[in-house]
């Protein structure tokens, strides 16, 4: 074995897979990164076939594992409503991070001012929106149906949904189509819709976006819309319904693609997550 990796220790862990094979439900050896350290974010799970071919191609090894351990942070925040100063505020005290994305109704043409145009020119570049059922203009980067920011695979529908005729009369409204087409897809860490799932509020949510959830299992599932703060864990998905934004918001950190810390932070205080 190089200097790059050193088996440490060996575990059986159902839900930890090798990292380079997916090698699942088997003895994994957890392997230390060049720079040994007692936290647990520099360590990576390898397969023992792994370690031994880690062990032989050093510089093809070391840019995999420094693809692994590289930690993004994203931040989460509800519905803004033109509350642009607020979303200012949050964002400054979150940083530095790698993006944030919002789940709809960030504003309208009436928020256009000067001084919130100075936020929206700040924070830009790292913004990444979907349509709510009160928004007609862009603010920040409007998410794709599906798109990779920062490694991670996010799956988005821009609008609302009406579950018994999926019409497109409106323009902020999500077609069959849409929902069709991601429910295909696999492997996704966030979801982002602006209605919550059914289960998760009483008398509310949509019932096709519950299926969705069902078909996709991502790591983290976001809505808004309802206002209020709700956390469900849902097969393997920590599914969130996020507050307005004077009510709080939650960053979430992954290292390479696996979730590692959530943190929720309300008025009431913070509670962290750790997976």
């Amino acid at each position: 074995m190089n200097q790059l990796t050193r088996e440490f220790r060996v575990k059986q862990r159902d839900r930890w897979a090798c990292k380079r094979c997916g090698k699942k439900f088997e003895d994994l050896v957890i392997c230390q990164y060049i720079y040994p350290s007692d936290n647990d974010d520099h360590f990576i799970t390898f397969c023992k076939d792994c370690v031994d071919w880690a062990s032989e191609h050093g510089e093809e090894a070391k840019k995999l594992c420094t693809s692994l351990l590289r930690r993004t942070k994203v931040v989460l925040v509800g519905d803004c409503h033109g509350s642009f100063e607020k979303l200012d505020a949050v964002l400054t005290e979150e940083s530095p991070f790698d993006f944030f994305i919002s789940v709809g109704d960030v504003g309208t043409l009436h928020d256009v001012t000067p001084n919130n145009i100075q936020i929206i020119d700040k924070w830009g570049e790292k913004g990444y929106f979907i349509f709510g059922n009160h928004d007609n203009c862009w603010f920040f980067n409007q998410l794709e149906l599906t798109q990779e920011i920062c490694g991670l695979k996010i799956a988005s529908l821009n609008g609302m949904l009406k579950s018994r005729t999926f019409l497109k009369e409106q323009p902020n409204n999500v077609s069959f189509k849409e929902v069709l087409y991601l429910s295909h897809l696999k492997d996704i860490d966030i979801l982002v819709t602006h209605q919550p799932p059914t289960g998760l509020h009483k008398n509310a949510g949509e019932p096709v976006l519950e299926e969705l959830l069902n078909y996709l299992v991502p790591k983290i599932y976001i809505s808004g819309h309802i206002h209020s703060y709700k956390l469900k864990f849902h097969l393997q998905t920590f599914v969130i319904s996020l507050p307005m934004i004077h009510r709080g918001h939650v960053v979430t950190y992954f290292q390479g693609r696996d979730l590692r810390n959530i943190e929720i932070v309300l008025k009431k205080g913070k509670k962290v997550i750790r997976i």
